[in-house]
């Protein structure tokens, strides 16, 4: 469940802008996001950069969703250049809630998960905090 949950979110974030029917306008090319998230078990921080390239004008999470066995996208605000949304996964009775905001100028971008997993008596809390930038073409 943990890793299935970690592998939804890895996906979104590898894609720094994400909507489902409304989207996020960005230039592709070459984009390099540093996120921070916090270790479920620990709630230690972890920092990485990434380097990514990026081809789409923008991205529909509802394909990546479509991926991920047990996971429904069930709210999704667009307002200008921010979307959030509101993702639940159940999966063999484990339940998680991910609430995210991603908000672009589309050279550059922020944004954020929290992610709460509840496998009966274990309770899960894991947040993630990123910023993204075009650094060039690919």
């Amino acid at each position: 469940m943990r890793s299935k949950c970690l592998i939804v979110a890895g996906v979104l974030v590898l894609i720094p802008f994400a909507s489902g029917a409304a989207e996020l306008e960005i230039k592709p090319g070459l984009w390099e996001t540093t996120m921070t998230r916090t270790n479920p078990m620990t709630g230690e921080p972890t920092t990485e950069t990434t380097t990514e390239c990026v081809r789409e004008t923008s991205f529909n999470p509802s394909e990546v969703m479509q991926d991920a066995e047990g996971c429904e996208l069930v709210k999704e605000e667009l307002d200008g250049d921010t979307l959030t949304f509101r993702m639940e996964c159940n999966m063999q009775g484990s339940q998680t809630t991910v609430d995210g905001m991603f908000q672009t100028d589309s050279v550059s971008g922020k944004g954020n998960m929290d992610m709460n997993m509840d496998m009966g008596e274990m309770k899960m809390q894991m947040n993630m905090n990123w910023t993204s930038k075009r650094v060039g073409d690919c």
